[in-house]
């Protein structure tokens, strides 16, 4: 594949200078193009028209081209933007842990901006810079937040924060809320039994 691009790439740029291109193939199956028949059974390709390459508009006299120009006027209004619950690698237990997730943003939230929450890439939007997750399964969770623009382009966004769900096992259950074993009930003392004075 690659030897037949470098000859198509030959083909176009010998095509540019002389408009006669000929084509045939060896015994080994090769293409071969040139500008002169290397073969009796070479054929001649017709050219359409040269390939051209126009250089683009030269830049405005101040040296600063529209793309700098969009770039300035795209800055993000917000300094920064990061997860500040939960915390790196904390642990929550039980499917029924209910694991509340906070944002700290540098900046005012722009009308047109959406706080969207990706976890493990699924996407959640929300009314502002908290949310809650609940039902998880046991695993490892990986979160990040995104400030949006109205056509849904990232202005900022958070590095990725890793948390763990938990279950707790009967062997070692969670020591806050884990209910105490019970204990077994101490055995009664069997009567001793009295001698016959008969």
């Amino acid at each position: 594949m690659r030897i037949f691009l470098v000859l198509a790439g030959l083909a176009l740029s010998l095509a540019a200078a002389s408009q006669e291109i000929y084509r045939w193939v060896d015994k080994n199956g090769v293409v071969h193009y040139s500008d002169q028949p290397g073969s009796p059974n070479a054929e001649l390709i017709d050219v359409i028209e040269p390939n051209a390459y126009e250089a683009p508009d030269a830049p405005p006299a101040s040296g600063r081209d529209d793309a700098n120009e969009r770039d300035d006027q795209e800055t993000s209004p917000y300094a920064s933007l990061s997860i500040s619950s939960p915390a790196a690698d904390e642990v929550f237990f039980g499917a029924d842990a209910v694991v509340n997730v906070a944002a700290e943003l540098q900046g005012t939230l722009q009308p047109d901006h959406t706080v969207v929450f990706f976890l493990n890439g699924d996407r959640k939007e929300a009314d502002g810079l908290t949310t809650e997750y609940s039902g998880l399964a046991r695993g490892s969770y990986f979160l990040r937040v995104s400030i949006v623009d109205s056509s849904g382009k990232p202005v900022i966004m958070s590095q990725q924060v890793t948390f763990h769900v938990r279950q707790p096992s009967i062997n070692s259950p969670q020591s806050p809320t884990a209910p105490p074993k019970p204990t077994p009930p101490k055995p009664v003392p069997k009567p001793t039994p009295r001698p016959n004075s008969g």
